[in-house]
């Protein structure tokens, strides 16, 4: 049973890497934040249109690894249409959640670069948490 569910949440990762659902540039976009690691080479931009507070809009662009990708495309469904100020309190254990897959500490920046790029577009936050 636990093979099985392993096996449904790494194919709901990896059919996000192959249709990742919002990608591409956002023309009307009024935040936005690169992520890159140097270790891997993954590479994303989030791009937001926000208003009042709420994410109308947002869109990536990258590249990089299944999971990196995976994740990406994952978050843009998490924060589409939300209220930043419930956003803020998404942390990287809640966001890792959202994966529905346990992911190595090896491969942990592969899985938090999207959500340091949306945390640096939202809230400009700089530092990667201890």
């Amino acid at each position: 049973m636990m093979d099985e569910l392993r096996d449904l949440y790494q194919e709901m990762l990896l059919d996000h890497h192959k249709r990742p659902r919002n990608f591409g540039k956002l023309e009307n976009a009024n935040r936005h934040a690169d992520g890159h690691n140097p270790l891997c080479g993954d590479q994303v931009r989030i791009e937001l249109s926000v208003d009042e507070g709420r994410v109308l809009e947002v869109r990536f662009t990258g590249r990089g690894c299944a999971l990196c990708l995976g994740a990406t495309s994952i978050l843009t469904e998490v924060i589409d249409g939300q209220n930043l100020g419930a956003l803020a309190s998404l942390d990287q254990d809640a966001f890792l959640r959202e994966l529905e897959w346990e992911v190595r500490p090896s491969r942990l920046r592969c899985a938090l670069l999207p959500w340091m790029a949306f945390r640096r577009a939202a809230f400009g936050q700089t530092e990667w948490p201890d």
